[in-house]
């Protein structure tokens, strides 16, 4: 049920996000969307969601003292916990995709209370694709493979290239597995109302902890 939550509130969170475009116009549509504006809106949308559905949940944020750190926010649940990290990609390169695993790593190794709580790990991204091969290659980096709605980014002119490593792959060491990964436009171009695939909304989420029944949760 927990993961089911998740999803329904990923899929309300593309209306936040065209929300927060519109307030913070042109600088989303220049770099993408800060850091903390991205997780907090998450974890306000999720926390919605879930009081919802009769589950009372705690908001925190956790330290982020750190030099160039990125935001992490707690929703801390009864007898388990969601932890959201916001990285945007403001490049394809590899320096950026390290930047985004050493702060999931920080995250397992400093940021979780107890390893042991069920609950999840989400991670969240934006990055506007560019000419270069490298941000071109983001979509399959993230998924593992390409999307399978790849001919509509060639029809907005996006020739997508194949990444050699994933997202997948750079995590399992850091011992998360059996994420779900999720790419999403949440904006429209204004002359045919389709969705803009040059922008990306980025998503992986992660089990954490064990579990007995994931029904209780």
């Amino acid at each position: 049920m927990l993961d089911d939550l998740i999803s329904l509130a990923l899929r309300q969170f593309q209306q936040d996000c065209v929300k927060l475009c519109e307030h913070h116009y042109p600088t989303v549509h220049n770099r993408g969307m800060r850091d903390p504006h991205m997780g907090k809106a998450l974890a306000r949308r999720l926390m919605r969601v879930l009081e919802a559905h009769d589950k009372p949940t705690q908001f925190n944020l956790l330290d982020d003292t750190r030099p160039h750190s990125q935001t992490v926010y707690q929703l801390q649940l009864d007898g388990s916990a969601i932890y959201i990290l916001a990285h945007r990609l403001l490049s394809g390169n590899n320096a950026c995709r390290d930047a985004l695993v050493r702060d999931v790593a920080w995250l397992l190794n400093h940021g979780i209370t107890d390893p042991a709580e069920p609950g999840r790990v989400i991670v969240v991204s934006d990055h506007w694709i560019d000419r270069t091969n490298a941000s071109k290659a983001i979509p399959s980096w993230w998924l593992g493979h390409q999307p399978i709605h790849a001919d509509a980014y060639r029809a907005q002119g996006i020739r997508l290239t194949s990444a050699t490593t994933s997202l997948a792959e750079a995590i399992a060491p850091l011992g998360l597995t059996e994420g779900r990964y999720r790419i999403f436009h949440p904006l429209f171009r204004i002359k045919d109302s389709l969705p803009l695939h040059k922008y990306l909304l980025l998503t992986a989420t992660f089990p954490l902890g064990v579990e007995e029944d994931n029904n209780s949760l």
